[in-house]
């Protein structure tokens, strides 16, 4: 499966849209891995990002030709990326990459936030505004010099992860592209690494979703906000294996937009 726009075929191969066993195992850990790197960018979003929806800021863009996820802009036209497989990171200034990547293989939370307010002080950027604290919590987060991250010892599972995200942003963009949305918007999720369709004003969920998996799904899933975005709504549920297998991009939108039905 390319990058290219106009795809039709899903490709379970490249996806790895069915994974089992040890491949699920690398998934989780690839899952892992890029959720503490990505903190980062959810922290930039916290300190700087001033403008849309309060609740909405820490929001991230998914950028599917990059494989990348970035922050809204702040302070003049920057951004803060984050890229797949290597999770590095980097400053963007009008979308283009500024000097200077991190590279977080063998380096600690305290080396990342270092860099970061290095970077910040060569912009002008007032780093007295920057701040560690995240408005939900992450069980097992790593901070401080005492652990490193390692995406070298999960690469394998990174780089899946990126195939999944590729198909599930082509198969949530046509899903809403059928219901009438022309230009749908993929964002991420920080707190958990979700990829949605970025909700309408005033809807206190995204409409449509994919999990890489969690607790009690380890499967990848795509999933469904309830009737009228309903908080107190479950989420309705398809597998990400099934819906892969369909034969193209329309097929598996209708089939994601057949759970989400009332």
């Amino acid at each position: 499966m390319t990058n290219s726009p106009d795809r039709h075929v899903l490709t379970g191969e490249q996806a790895k849209g069915n994974p089992s066993g040890d491949e699920f195992v690398e998934l989780e850990r690839a899952h892992k891995e890029a959720l503490n790197v990505v903190q980062w960018l959810a922290r930039m979003a916290c300190s700087y990002v001033t403008s849309g929806d309060p609740e909405r800021r820490v929001d991230l863009d998914y950028r599917a030709a990059e494989a990348a996820l970035t922050t809204k802009t702040f302070a003049e036209g920057m951004a803060l990326e984050m890229r797949f497989p290597e999770l590095h990171l980097q400053f963007l200034h009008n979308g283009k990459p500024a000097p200077h990547v991190f590279d977080p293989q063998e380096r600690s939370p305290a080396e990342a936030e270092a860099w970061i307010l290095v970077e910040l002080l060569h912009r002008g950027i007032d780093r007295e505004k920057f701040s560690k604290k995240l408005p939900y919590s992450i069980p097992d987060l790593l901070t401080g010099d005492a652990e490193d991250y390692a995406p070298q010892a999960c690469r394998s599972g990174l780089t899946q992860l990126a195939g999944w995200f590729d198909n599930a942003a082509s198969v949530l963009k046509e899903a809403m592209r059928s219901r009438g949305t022309d230009r749908p918007i993929i964002i991420c999720l920080p707190r958990t690494l979700d990829l949605a369709v970025a909700p309408p004003a005033g809807a206190k969920l995204p409409p449509l979703g994919f999990s890489i998996g969690d607790v009690e799904r380890p499967e990848p899933y795509f999933y469904a906000a309830g009737p009228a975005n309903s908080p107190n709504m479950e989420r309705r549920i398809v597998s990400g294996r099934k819906l892969l297998a369909a034969t193209d991009i329309a097929e598996a939108a209708a089939m994601l937009n057949k759970i989400a039905a009332p």
